[in-house]
């Protein structure tokens, strides 16, 4: 009998959703949706942010789509946990503002790991760069240890990174 393996996609989808549901259950408190501060300003847009950018960074090829799915199962989390614990009687505020979190959310974590991507892929590229080396004078991009340009033959300057670590 054989299982399905989860794949890179869905793990990474979970483990922003169980973040978020975590700092969900930690932020929300009964009395904070009446009284929203600017703390709690700050926690909402967090919250997703943060989960987005977890989902973002742990498959970066999917990055803006798990940000979303991520956003929105957090901020559905997030209205149920804010309802329940609301009293019954409550303005239409309040109903509003439960009614656009859940979309305010998929955004911001989509945003969110936006930026996570954005940072991943920038490090890739700082990584590439650092290990070839590029000929001054005809622009060929050559192996890090080369000492001179394998197209034109023009010695290479000395690669302070690459022989810092050697």
């Amino acid at each position: 009998m054989s299982y399905p393996r989860v794949q890179h996609r869905e793990l990474s989808v979970l483990v922003g959703i169980l973040v978020g549901i975590l700092l969900d259950v930690l932020a929300t408190t009964a009395d904070s949706l009446p009284n929203f501060s600017l703390l709690d300003l700050v926690i909402f847009a967090t919250i997703p942010a943060l989960s987005g950018a977890i989902a973002g960074i742990a498959d970066p090829d999917h990055a803006i789509v798990n940000g979303v799915v991520v956003g929105v199962v957090a901020g559905f989390i997030y209205v149920v946990i804010s309802s329940v614990k609301l009293p019954v009687n409550i303005g239409g505020d309040a109903v509003l503002f439960l009614a656009l979190a859940v979309p305010i959310w998929g955004f911001l974590g989509g945003y969110g790991s936006r930026f996570a991507h954005r940072a991943v892929t920038s490090a890739q590229e700082e990584t590439i760069q650092t290990t070839l080396r590029t000929c001054v004078n005809c622009k060929t991009v050559n192996p890090a240890d080369a000492l001179f340009c394998k197209n034109c033959g023009t010695k290479l300057p000395r690669n302070t990174k690459a022989t810092a670590s050697q």
